[in-house]
């Protein structure tokens, strides 16, 4: 484990568009058990509000159509999300473990997580993401995203089922497939731009037990400045974490210590390393070789003035005083 001046690989604009197969839905399939339709579709609604709790979807596809001012709260985990025509709508959607796709809405605000992003043929949309690759908008217009910072009861082991790390998140990494000259079909929403500015949280007596909220410092998905942060400090500096049971804590009790420094929390990665990313991260030194096989290591990216030197201090304390058992390596200035 080290601090070091360093920067992410940042893939090309191309590198995490998939075209995504049609999919067969579970009530389509000849295996189906006892799967109602109608539990995974809303469609042609009207001034209502929608609660799925955890455990009503399980993993399964859901489809939001034709709906108009109408406030959707899945709390669970799902396989693919399609939403379409929709208007002056506000959703949320726990981990897709695939992609979620919508289409010729208007005027909604969209909260979640997932593997793939992809909007087409949208305008005035609210965005607030954690997404493993990069989120793509196509013939769509004044889309702000925000970075998704939320917890509930359940969420975290909901990304373990859903196969997403709270680790990658590329929320403000986005590719416009319709770019206009001279400007921009989207904006970045600063942390103070909060998901429950736009979406309303909920009050009805079957979510009371989840325990939800905003709140950064409890939030599963680290707040990241990602592409807000450009060219704004000159030092930088990755942190990486070898695989533990414990990494997960001790990299969330840094951020929370880095935050009093007034550091920017850039981007955190959890990836896996092998011998030659392992050199080239840590220049040449190839006693680290055996701590990355161990498995994923996790990556945080700081910016700010002095901050490899705070991040040492406070990573030094850390690792002596609660952490003591983590793989390391010895500190060097």
């Amino acid at each position: 484990m080290g601090c070091l001046f360093s920067y992410f690989f940042r893939p090309s604009a191309s590198a995490d568009i998939v075209e995504t197969p049609r999919q067969v839905f579970s009530w389509e399939r000849e295996d189906r058990q006892a799967i109602k339709k109608e539990d995974f579709i809303l469609d042609k609604l009207k001034d209502q509000t929608i609660y799925r709790i955890p455990g009503s979807i399980n993993g399964q596809q859901f489809i939001v159509q034709n709906c108009d001012n109408c406030t959707v709260y899945v709390f669970d985990h799902t396989g693919q999300i399609q939403i379409d025509d929709c208007t002056n709508c506000r959703i949320f959607i726990g981990p897709v473990h695939g992609s979620i796709f919508i289409r010729d809405s208007t005027n909604c605000v969209l909260a979640t997580v997932c593997q793939q992003f992809r909007t087409r043929d949208c305008r005035d949309l609210y965005v607030y993401l954690s997404c493993a690759s990069q989120p793509i908008i196509e013939s769509s217009h004044n889309i702000k995203f925000g970075c998704l910072t939320f917890n509930y009861q359940n969420l975290a082991e909901q990304y373990n089922a859903a196969g997403i790390s709270p680790w990658n998140n590329t929320w403000g990494n986005i590719h416009d497939f319709t770019q206009i000259p001279d400007g921009k079909n989207y904006s970045l929403l600063d942390q103070n731009e909060n998901v429950f500015k736009h979406l309303p949280i909920p009050t009805d007596p079957s979510c009371s037990h989840l325990n939800i909220n905003d709140s950064m410092d409890t939030s599963v998905t680290p707040f990241t400045y990602g592409e807000l942060y450009r060219n704004r400090y000159e030092e930088r500096c990755l942190i990486i974490l070898f695989h533990d049971s414990n990494a997960s804590s001790c990299a969330r009790d840094l951020i929370t210590m880095t935050k009093k420094s007034e550091l920017v929390l850039v981007q955190t990665k959890c990836y896996s390393v092998n011998d030659m990313s392992a050199e080239r991260l840590f220049s040449g030194n190839k006693n680290y070789n055996s701590l990355v096989t161990k498995g994923p290591v996790i990556g945080l990216e700081f910016a700010g003035t002095n901050c490899i030197e705070t991040c040492q201090e406070i990573l030094k304390n850390l690792v002596t005083s609660k952490y003591q058992n983590l793989p390391r390596m010895n500190f060097s200035r």
